[in-house]
């Protein structure tokens, strides 16, 4: 569409386009509108698809006045950008529209624009690999963790203690003892000193034998997650029907060929040692991925659209509210402005990064193959044990593949870096993982 644009430069990346869609241009998009219009409208005394145009210009004005704004205003918009050159980050807004019989249309467009980068250096940056070497202390841990995974429960006879498994049922009662109704549990399993009930209910039944019967008083605070429960303080009388030791196995080449894919114990130290070295190995090349990406923004400053950043920190304070949600808090004791505030520096230079890496990938022509990502949505769909068509529509369909495209081709210019880049290497000692 042949248009008239002038571009004005605003703050920072924002830019303001004035389009003018010629006025015969303007008609002949017009008409083409209301002959569209004229094929699906019904009017007493015409045939369907028979009626004029100039009788749908006089009936149906404010349609099509309507249906031609939003049909020839992007389309302007586009062959603005095409002229201009200008690569959008945000949607426009479009203000100031002016248009009617034989006048041009005319409007303006507010929107930030991709930041003009110049990339250079990036081929012989310099980072350092350091390679993980796997101790044996750290392959006894995982051996260790493995002997205890097979443990089985023993019932026992005797005063529970930490790390026993205890089976409960446990009743909500009132000052004299007498049960309210709905608030009783069978078969409650605990697991003592893993912390994962109150306080004062575990401590009531620490020391309690098979057959057994405890009275816990558990204050809740005002702001805990069950508002029925909030700032009051129960009463729960609880049995104690089993008592359950856990015994650990001997580790064996037995025990590990009956609980693994493994031969014997030997086989399963290996196999711990080469997949401590590759998870350690990969976390060694997303740190060496991280410093040259830091070393391509540092060497290319520029100011962060301010729509981008300000969306990224919306995103980040809705996580936040999420997250104290999901712990049973009131997500509006979450501060927006002073999140926004202390995480504004790494929300620009974020975007920064995100910017970087879409002007890496088109300058060096790096794009994702349909068969990339159909592999990655197959890893993820193993991974979930569920079919990939129901993967794509539980994680929002296109949205979401739109978003795996991006992570398959961010991994892809990261990659770029490091094959172009200078590395030496290091052995260091493998991280302990501090779970």
């Amino acid at each position: 569409m042949k248009v008239n644009v002038q571009v004005e430069e605003q703050e920072s990346w924002r830019r303001v386009l004035s389009i003018e869609v010629p006025a015969d241009v303007a008609e002949q998009e017009y008409t083409r509108v209301a002959q569209r219009v004229a094929r699906k409208v019904r009017i007493d005394g015409f045939r369907k698809g028979k009626v004029p145009v100039s009788v749908v210009r006089k009936s149906f004005k404010a349609e099509l006045d309507q249906e031609f704004l939003e049909t020839v205003v992007p389309k302007a918009f586009g062959s603005a950008l095409d002229e201009t050159g200008i690569d959008p980050v945000t949607e426009p807004k479009f203000e100031e529209l002016s248009f009617g019989d034989q006048r041009p249309l005319s409007f303006k467009a507010d929107f930030e624009a991709r930041p003009e980068i110049e990339l250079q250096g990036l081929r012989g940056l310099q980072a350092e690999k350091q390679i993980p070497e796997v101790t044996d202390d750290q392959v006894d841990d995982v051996v260790e963790n493995f002997r205890k995974g097979q443990a089985t429960l023993e019932e026992v006879d005797r005063e529970a203690i930490d790390g026993d498994v205890l089976l409960l049922d446990y009743e909500a009662v009132d000052e004299n003892d007498e049960p309210l109704p709905g608030r009783k549990v069978a078969d409650y399993v605990l697991e003592l000193g893993a912390g994962r009930v109150v306080e004062p209910f575990e401590s009531s039944v620490k020391g309690a034998s098979p057959g057994g019967t405890r009275t816990a008083e558990v204050p809740y605070p005002e702001d805990y997650h069950d508002e029925k429960l909030a700032g009051t303080t129960a009463r729960y009388r609880i049995s104690v029907r089993k008592v359950q030791e856990r015994r650990f196995p001997e580790l064996t080449d037995e025990l590990v060929a009956a609980n693994s894919d493994l031969e014997n114990v030997e086989a399963l130290r290996a196999k711990v040692r080469e997949e401590l070295g590759q998870r350690a190995d990969r976390a060694a090349v997303e740190r060496m991925e991280h410093v040259l990406l830091e070393q391509v923004v540092d060497a290319h400053p520029f100011d962060a659209p301010v729509a981008l950043v300000d969306g990224l920190l919306e995103d980040f304070v809705q996580q936040r509210r999420s997250e104290a949600q999901y712990r049973g808090e009131d997500p509006d004791v979450v501060d927006a402005d002073q999140l926004k505030g202390a995480n504004r520096d790494g929300a620009e230079r974020q975007v920064c990064r995100m910017l970087l890496l879409d002007a890496i990938a088109r300058s060096e022509k790096i794009e994702v193959t349909e068969t990339e990502l159909r592999e990655r949505v197959a890893q993820m769909s193993m991974m979930r044990g569920v079919q990939p068509r129901k993967l794509i529509e539980e994680m929002g369909g296109d949205r979401f593949l739109r978003r795996l495209s991006r992570e398959v081709r961010d991994k892809k210019v990261l990659a770029f870096l490091v094959e172009n880049a200078e590395i030496t290497e290091k052995t260091v000692p493998v991280e302990p993982d501090g779970d």
